[in-house]
């Protein structure tokens, strides 16, 4: 072998092994070797309800009131399921005569943009709601107040109208809740697009009506400061969504959007495992009767009007129900009011098939097959035909997946209180005003009874069901009893993440 070839083999096997080694030469420090980054996923809670409606004054859905929850405050608040109101904003709320309510505010408000929260505020966020007075909101049930007056920034002095001992209830509903008055228009409902300004627990980094980000406020001054530095609330299309990010890491906290079958399987894995989780490390929690399905009849329907028409689709879901009255079982005033099961027929009385449209949320659990099985109850009558509208609010009938804006038996009769027949309009309010105005126990018990029992005889709003409500948290992921709202509404300043 050659010298020259002898050379060029060693020069070769030189720069081989420098190709190897990093092309380093002797006494080099070596390249790192590159690694692929990534950005830490958000705190994620994923859901299939969506928030549509980002000025608390015009909420009427309950996915809607989980932003007016967690990024607004009230001057007061409840704890979940609970009969005593707890002051949030406020110091301090209390009746200082017959017709007067008065409230004092916290030291140091302050709203997410750093504007000082005063009398001022409160004044305008109540006269506001008031003035827009949304059909479905919680604002009718600020409807005894007279004025409002401001004696000084600290104090929010109502005058009623009457008496009314559930005024305080009211303020502790979405609509109620205070807006800066300099970043909201005293005449109009914010779009989503406008900027979302409060002074709860958390402040809106972004919101893009699937999505909300949220971080949390520091100078938050009230009942429930948030625990994690920052989350995001995703709203997705169906179950198999939720169970994909489950089973790859994808999510922390699951509210709301897993079917039936779904619901089955994880709480047959938490049963089996010794660790109380499912396979893919979830947790269960068990919201005993929380949800509640109801159906109503559209005010602006022209069959509303038919009795003949209400009593025979009332009669043709009475095998299905399994809830007895507009107010749930648990709720502290509930009386048994409709009758359930049984085989009672309907009473078609009509020679020609009436067509109905049926209007659900596509969006809540089993939606879909809920609203077809009502439908499927109807047509069997003989008498009716019944066209699935999702969305559509509209419609004759809508079945609607209610969460009451507090837990007092009058929020969860405010909807059948808002629009009654024409016919028993003044007995239904008369007996609502002397409610309101009884501080004796047993007369209020008696007449939430008469309310319950004229709904069940006017049929505007029939009880389906009452059921428990699932809420899975990731392995790690605690949740304090309290981090709910006065009606269930998922709370996230009770959530922290070890």
């Amino acid at each position: 072998m050659g010298t020259s070839t002898l050379t060029r083999r060693v020069l070769t096997a030189v720069a081989l092994l420098l190709l190897l080694t990093g092309c380093r030469t002797p006494g080099e420090a070596p390249v790192p070797t590159p690694t692929a980054t990534s950005t830490p996923r958000p705190f994620t809670v994923m859901s299939t309800d969506q928030i549509r409606v980002t000025d608390p004054a015009a909420i009427t859905d309950a996915a809607s009131t989980v932003l007016a929850l967690n990024v607004f405050q009230r001057l007061m608040t409840a704890d979940p399921g609970g009969s005593v109101l707890k002051p949030d904003a406020a110091r301090d709320c209390l009746f200082t005569s017959a017709t007067v309510y008065t409230c004092t505010l916290n030291d140091d408000l302050a709203f997410h943009n750093g504007h000082p929260l005063t009398s001022s505020d409160v004044k305008f966020s109540i006269e506001r709601a008031a003035r827009l007075k949304i059909p479905g909101s919680s604002a009718a049930a600020l409807s005894s107040f007279r004025r409002i007056q401001t004696p000084d920034v600290k104090t929010v002095r109502f005058v009623l109208s009457r008496p009314d001992t559930q005024f305080g209830w009211a303020l502790a509903s979405p609509a109620a809740s205070i807006v800066d008055e300099e970043a909201y228009d005293a005449d109009r409902v914010q779009v989503p697009t406008d900027p979302i300004v409060g002074s709860g627990p958390f402040a809106v980094a972004k919101y893009s009506g699937n999505q909300l980000q949220l971080s949390k406020y520091d100078a938050y001054v009230g009942r429930n400061p948030a625990r994690l530095p920052a989350l995001v609330y995703r709203s997705v299309a169906d179950s198999p969504t939720i169970e994909d990010a489950m089973s790859r890491g994808a999510v922390d906290v699951v509210w709301r959007g897993l079917d039936t079958a779904a619901v089955t399987r994880f709480s047959q894995q938490v049963r089996q495992n010794p660790d109380r989780q499912t396979l893919n490390g979830f947790t269960e929690t068990v919201l005993g009767g929380a949800r509640v399905l109801q159906l109503e009849w559209s005010p602006s329907s022209r069959m509303r009007s038919d009795k003949d028409l209400r009593q025979a689709i009332a009669v043709a879901l009475q095998g299905d129900r399994t809830s007895d009255s507009l107010v749930p079982t648990g709720v502290e005033g509930h009386t048994a009011a409709f009758p359930l099961g049984g085989k009672a027929k309907p009473k078609v009385t009509w020679k020609s098939r009436i067509n109905l449209t049926l209007g659900y949320d596509s969006t809540m659990p089993n939606g879909q097959d809920l609203a077809a099985q009502i439908r499927s109850r109807l047509e069997n009558t003989g008498g009716l035909s019944v066209q699935l509208r999702p969305g559509d609010l509209n419609a004759d009938l809508n079945l609607v997946d209610r969460k009451a804006w507090t837990s007092t038996a009058l929020a969860w009769l405010q909807p059948y209180l808002d629009t009654p027949l024409p016919a028993v309009d003044s007995t239904v309010s008369s007996i609502e005003n002397e409610f309101r105005a009884t501080t004796d126990g047993a007369t209020a018990d008696r007449l939430l009874a008469l309310l319950q029992k004229q709904a069940a005889v006017d049929l505007i709003m029939l009880p389906i069901s009452q059921s428990d409500e699932p809420l899975y948290l990731r392995r790690g992921v605690e949740m304090s009893g309290g981090s709910f709202g006065p009606g269930w509404q998922l709370g996230f300043f009770g959530i922290s993440n070890a």
